[in-house]
């Protein structure tokens, strides 16, 4: 259906635009104002008609744009000699009084034929025309009613409508498998509800897993150092041994270092048992499971954390913007905006009379004049002719003020009469009025 109609440089319509009502829209108007226009614009869209009658006066060029309610825009267009189309931005030239085989299906408003020859306009009716087939003889008529109850039109039709019904049924069916695998999808991902229990789980595991591992280590690190002692301990014995074997028992003078080295020996021998039992301890132990891939993990808590955040500052700036009070009501500006610029020019004014104090400082004090007679009358003179171009210029204002109601008068009286009422001829208003002002006659009959 038609959405807007659009007529550009189109017999008497310079730019017009209507929107047409989803129902009926109905054109008012006295005579000769451009309502038969709109009709002849839709029967040269759907028709190409030759000729260049449709141009407007003094125009180099006409168009003609119709819009539909899908959403589909027709352009004709004819430029002096060639006539072009433009359907949804493509291009259709040299097409010889014929149209686009797609405006045909778009537009929807061809005669409907009838035979081979027979053709017969159901779209548009002539304004000084009877009725549809009223004028026509009996014959025509019988031909268009057998025509439109062709049976072979019915059987096209029947082929059309099972097209259509295999394409609905063939639809359906395909929507009926995205649909079965859309539910598998929400099916496979039902379990993704659960994912931040588990998520909480693992981030727990991991720490567990993490501390546990600083454990491991330590106890290695430990291990070492034990073993480091123990040594140590193995060869103060043999040491030790060694001196016992000794066949005089050796004065000792100082004990103060076997003392210290005793106190250590003591205390790497409880560490020594201390690490054993720790051992043992963990010898009990299960082995730490093996640790997966956690770097879509990590990710996902980074996400999450990131999310946590930006929803902590939303809901602190939600909570900082319910504390605050509306904003006050703004006070009328006008006055303020006028005293500002009032002052602006004040400060422009004082700025230009500091100039030209400065300038005229530094001139030098201008010679007395002995003679003011002369001064004095040509000051006078000077108001007169300055009381005298004032007085001037009012009359010209008023003039120019009868001039423009006068102007006013005869524009309104053309639009009102644009036809000559002696010869009948177009009248222009502003070559009327311009013919009027260089002192040419107004209007000459018969062009």
């Amino acid at each position: 259906m038609l959405k807007r109609i659009t007529l550009h440089n189109f017999m008497s319509h310079s730019h017009t635009v209507i929107d047409l009502s989803a129902g009926l829209t109905v054109l008012t108007g006295p005579n000769n104002c451009g309502k038969s226009a709109f009709v002849t614009a839709l029967q040269i869209l759907a028709e190409n008609t030759s000729g260049d009658f449709m141009v407007r006066h003094g125009e180099k060029e006409c168009r003609v744009i119709v819009e539909t309610d899908d959403e589909h825009t027709i352009e004709w267009k004819r430029k002096k000699k060639t006539v072009s189309y433009c359907v949804d931005g493509e291009d259709f030239h040299r097409l010889r009084n014929d149209v686009p085989d797609k405006l045909r299906s778009l537009l929807r408003l061809s005669k409907v034929k009838s035979g081979d020859s027979d053709q017969f306009d159901v779209h548009f009716g002539e304004q000084k025309s009877p009725i549809f087939l009223l004028n026509d003889r009996g014959s025509r008529a019988a031909r268009f009613f057998a025509s439109s109850s062709d049976a072979s039109v019915l059987i096209e039709m029947q082929k059309l409508h099972r097209s259509k019904v295999k394409s609905a049924q063939q639809e359906f069916q395909r929507l009926q498998t995205e649909s079965k695998q859309i539910n598998a999808i929400l099916e496979a991902l039902a379990p993704v509800s659960t994912l931040e229990s588990k998520l909480e789980a693992l981030e727990t595991t991991y720490e567990r897993l993490q501390s546990e591992n600083q454990q491991i280590q330590r106890l290695e690190t430990l291990i070492q150092d034990l073993e480091a002692s123990s040594q140590t301990v193995t060869n103060l014995r043999k040491t030790v041994t060694a001196l016992n074997e000794l066949p005089i028992e050796l004065e000792q003078k100082n004990e103060k270092p076997l003392e210290s080295l005793i106190r250590r020996s003591v205390a790497v021998k409880q560490q020594v048992e201390l690490t054993h039992l720790n051992v043992s301890v963990m010898a009990t132990l299960n082995e730490p499971p093996e640790l997966e891939e956690v770097t879509v993990l990590d990710s996902l808590i980074y996400d999450i954390e990131v999310q946590q955040q930006r929803s902590d500052r939303d809901n602190l700036t939600v909570e900082c913007l319910k504390a605050l009070s509306d904003p006050p009501q703004l006070v009328e500006s006008d006055r303020l905006q006028t005293m500002i610029e009032t002052m602006i020019l004040a400060e422009e004014r004082v700025r230009v009379d500091q100039i030209e104090f400065m300038i005229l400082e530094k001139c030098s004090t201008p010679p007395e004049l002995a003679d003011l007679d002369r001064i004095e009358q040509f000051c006078r003179q000077w108001e007169e002719a300055s009381s005298q171009f004032e007085s001037t210029q009012q009359d010209y204002q008023v003039c120019e003020k009868e001039y423009e109601l006068i102007r006013a008068e005869m524009v309104n009286w053309v639009k009102e009469n644009p036809t000559c009422p002696t010869c009948g001829a177009e009248m222009d208003p502003d070559q009327f009025i311009q013919s009027a002002e260089v002192g040419l006659k107004g209007h000459t009959h018969g062009t």
